[in-house]
């Protein structure tokens, strides 16, 4: 019998998003991409699961949410290449550095990327709905109004916010350069959900080349004096580096 082929439910520009994607490529997993638009994938992901956040990936049915659980699902069925240390002491740290980078930068860097695009509707529009048709862009842009107050509120994105998210992001790198070992890497000797965790939590960011999905040009000059402020810190040229030895070519099929 085949074996089921992955449907992913994906934003093109998250960097939750890009995780699972980099999960699925590194582990050479051919999956169909359905890409959806935010604000107006609310009704299709609600439908599907419950809930109104992406990713999702449906197996055979079966739909897991959150970007942690999705990854342990892809390790238990596609265990080679391992994204998770088979030593316990290992496994324990490397699922702890990439919850940190989940948890506290993933919300943190997502608040200041989108805040770069609130005050500048039409780069808002052109960016959530890239690839998608000038009717989506046009109706996606008519909605603003309403979305950024959404977006505003969901992500938290208010001054005194705001200010702590830029404030802390010394401290994240600080947070990711002491992990890195003697190897390159963040746990043991070799890449795992550790360096996928961290580095995809970055793209904010380094916007490194190999993001298949880059914000389309010119993106908010607030976003490049962001990426140029923090050029100089190793643990930007180390999420370049990851990402260029390890991103490796997209597993995505055509839908049939």
């Amino acid at each position: 019998m085949a074996e089921p082929i992955p449907r992913l439910l994906h934003f093109r520009i998250s960097h939750y998003n890009e995780k699972v994607r980099w999960a699925l490529d590194y582990k050479r997993c051919p999956h169909v991409r359905q890409a959806l638009v935010p604000a107006f994938h609310v009704p299709v992901v609600r439908r599907l699961t419950g809930q109104n956040k992406v990713p999702v990936v449906e197996i055979a049915g079966q739909t897991t949410t959150d970007s942690s659980r999705i990854l342990a699902e892809l390790e238990r069925l596609h265990p080679d290449p391992p994204l998770y240390p088979s030593d316990p002491d290992e496994l324990a740290r490397a699922l702890a550095i990439a919850e940190y980078f989940d948890d506290e930068v993933g919300p943190e860097l997502r608040r200041i990327f989108w805040s770069a695009y609130l005050a500048q509707p039409r780069a808002a529009a052109a960016m959530a709905t890239a690839s998608f048709g000038p009717l989506t862009r046009w109706s996606w842009l008519l909605m603003f109004p309403l979305t950024r107050v959404i977006l505003r509120a969901n992500m938290g994105i208010y001054a005194d916010q705001l200010a702590a998210a830029h404030a802390g992001i010394g401290a994240h790198f600080d947070r990711l350069e002491a992990e890195i070992g003697p190897s390159g890497y963040l746990v043991g000797d070799s890449f795992s959900i550790a360096d996928l965790s961290a580095a995809a939590m970055l793209t904010p960011i380094v916007r490194p080349p190999e993001f298949a999905y880059l914000p389309p040009e010119p993106v908010p000059a607030a976003l490049d004096e962001l990426r140029a402020a923090w050029a100089h810190r190793p643990g930007f040229r180390w999420v370049l580096d990851i990402y260029a030895r390890h991103r490796g070519s997209s597993s995505e099929i055509p839908a049939t």
